[in-house]
């Protein structure tokens, strides 16, 4: 996308409320209120749900309940009664931009097509900050500043958005996290250090920082239980409803492994395979050989699309 489009849409949203709540698989509830906001009086019948690529969301302990109360339609309303949870965590979304439309190195920016991307960060909250601030002054431990990150807040997780308004269509390039991956690092490490004898009160050298070794594993620990088990699924999450809800689009792709290696450029070490094949599907999205017409306007693309015809993406419609 042009790099004026994303400048305009950060300035018109920069000022709108971004605290972001989410807890466990709250996407389901999220994707069948969007569902059902399209069908006639906000209601769908739940036999046409069981036949549609919803179907495995009606299986959730929280939707089932909601069934149980709805009888044979579900309707929007009911299901925004129920979209909340007390031990929910908070998150405060910020906008950033990503690459460079005169860039030639495709490689380095990793995105699809050449423009730049439109970056959601997903950012701690305050919560986060008491257990962080045990460490002491760390700041910049966790986060490589050569990534999408805000350099406000401490992110924990971004997604690159590409998007065209012409068609009415929007590509979810990446959704990434620098901070658990950095977490999941440090805490191998801690471990070893104590399985050595090294007590609590004794302190480890992580890059140019040195950490108190027992409170950074309980930070570790802690990070491992609050955040690690939803930041995939919270990012997506808000993704898709920044997408739908604040912009208006509603046919969403989002990269396959094979099609994120070829488009991307991507080489040396991939992601992780499941953000590209079952986080995707657990969202109700489907493979399709159709790439969005967006990206086959750049000859490059086009190319690749030839010469790899069995490479798809996932869409949600």
């Amino acid at each position: 996308m042009q790099a004026r489009l994303a400048d305009e849409i950060i300035a018109y949203l920069q000022g709108e409320r971004t605290v972001y709540p989410y807890y466990r698989d709250r996407y389901g509830i999220g994707l069948l209120r969007h569902h059902c906001q399209r069908q006639p009086g906000g209601r769908a019948p739940v036999a046409a749900l069981r036949r549609s690529a919803y179907a495995g969301l009606l299986e959730k302990p929280r939707i089932r309940a909601i069934l149980a109360r709805c009888g044979r339609a579900i309707d929007d309303a009911a299901l925004a009664i129920n979209d909340y949870d007390a031990d929910q965590t908070a998150f405060i979304l910020t906008l950033a931009t990503w690459g460079a439309e005169k860039r030639s190195n495709r490689g380095w920016q990793q995105t699809s097509r050449p423009g730049v991307n439109l970056v959601l960060q997903l950012n701690f909250s305050g919560e986060h900050a008491r257990h962080y601030r045990r460490l002491g002054d760390v700041d910049g431990v966790f986060a490589y500043y050569g990534h999408p990150i805000s350099r406000q807040r401490n992110t924990l997780a971004w997604a690159r958005l590409d998007i065209d308004w012409a068609s009415g269509s929007a590509l979810i390039e990446e959704i990434q996290t620098d901070w658990l991956r950095e977490v999941a690092a440090l805490e191998k490490r801690l471990l070893e250090r104590r399985r050595a004898g090294a007590a609590d009160n004794s302190w480890l050298r992580w890059g140019r920082y040195d950490l108190p070794l027992g409170r950074a594993l309980d930070y570790c620990r802690h990070l491992a239980e609050r955040y690690r088990p939803i930041w995939a699924e919270a990012m997506l999450w808000a993704a898709i409803a920044f997408l739908r809800d604040e912009l208006g689009f509603h046919a969403i792709h989002y990269h396959s492994e094979d099609s994120g290696r070829l488009l991307k450029r991507l080489n040396g070490s991939l992601p992780p395979r499941s953000l590209y094949s079952d986080l995707p599907r657990r969202f109700c999205f489907r493979p399709t050989s159709d790439w969005p017409d967006f990206l086959l306007a750049d000859k490059a693309n086009r190319q690749l699309r030839q010469q790899h015809p069995g490479v798809c993406l996932f869409h949600l419609d």
